[in-house]
């Protein structure tokens, strides 16, 4: 990553042939490719389709496996618990937990997610939500 200031902000250019964990590549915070990838993770949550919900959690979860902050997400995480698949809710869970601490004023929105999840007939979520 090589860096030049222009008139007190510095612009960051970055270097295409990096691995994907590595600052400065494709994908990683601070490039473009980042933050559209937010935006279609978002698409997907707000889809509403199980199958496109649990591809954009799994990435998610993946995400914050390897440090990236995908904090961002916090909103349309807490939405996606809706979903009637119960690997979607598991890994909502994972993710609220996480960042709860984190995202003190949007983790009291989804104390009621956490109350449903409490009265979910499958005992797995009941689970995952009294940890």
């Amino acid at each position: 990553v090589s860096t030049q200031s222009t008139g007190g902000a510095f612009v960051a250019q970055y270097d295409n042939n990096r691995g994907p964990d590595q600052p400065g590549a494709p994908g990683f915070p601070g490039s473009n490719l980042f933050f559209k990838g937010h935006q279609t993770l978002k698409e997907q949550l707000q889809s509403m389709k199980d199958k496109e919900m649990l591809e954009a959690m799994r990435k998610i979860v993946e995400m914050v496996a390897k440090g990236q902050d995908v904090s961002d997400l916090f909103p349309d995480v807490v939405k996606a618990v809706v979903s009637k698949s119960t690997e979607v809710k598991k890994l909502v869970y994972m993710y609220l937990v996480r960042y709860a601490e984190e995202q003190q004023d949007l983790a009291l929105l989804s104390i009621s997610t956490f109350q449903k999840g409490l009265k979910d007939p499958n005992q797995l979520i009941r689970a995952i939500v009294s940890l």
